[in-house]
């Protein structure tokens, strides 16, 4: 990450998003990252299966508080370069080591080191697992 908190996006993703006509990203802080979808699947990823769930019930309202109220929308530069916000960098405490992954529909930025640890627990989790996650 540079000075200005911009990192540069790889070469393989830049070119899906450009191809699906994508110049945008969402942005927010989840389980000790910035996550980060296009606006289409953040869409149907996040905002549209809140809507059918009851907006004064404790746990919608703090996934909303969570999630959604540091949500920012950053443009991808001609470079393919994002710029982190500030406050999803403090949030991440994120620096300047950085990795990021592609994860299903969304991308995962982390302080390296936070990954490093993240990564380990669940590779041992996974070791000890019985095979593919159930889900909900």
């Amino acid at each position: 990450m540079d000075a200005k908190g911009r990192i540069a996006l790889p070469v393989q993703l830049r070119r899906a998003l450009s191809e699906a006509g994508e110049g945008k990203l969402v942005l927010t802080y989840s389980k000790g990252a910035i996550w980060g979808w296009s606006p289409g699947d953040f869409e149907d990823s996040v905002e549209s299966p809140m809507a059918t769930r009851d907006p004064f019930a404790d746990e919608v309202m703090d996934f909303v508080h969570a999630l959604l109220a540091p949500a920012q929308d950053v443009d991808i530069d001609k470079q393919g370069r994002i710029r982190i916000p500030q406050p999803l960098r403090e949030l991440a405490g994120i620096d300047r080591e950085v990795v990021l992954n592609s994860m299903l529909n969304r991308i995962e930025i982390w302080d390296r080191t936070a990954w490093e640890e993240r990564f380990r627990k669940s590779l041992d989790r996974n070791a000890r697992s019985s095979g593919m996650p159930r889900g909900e």
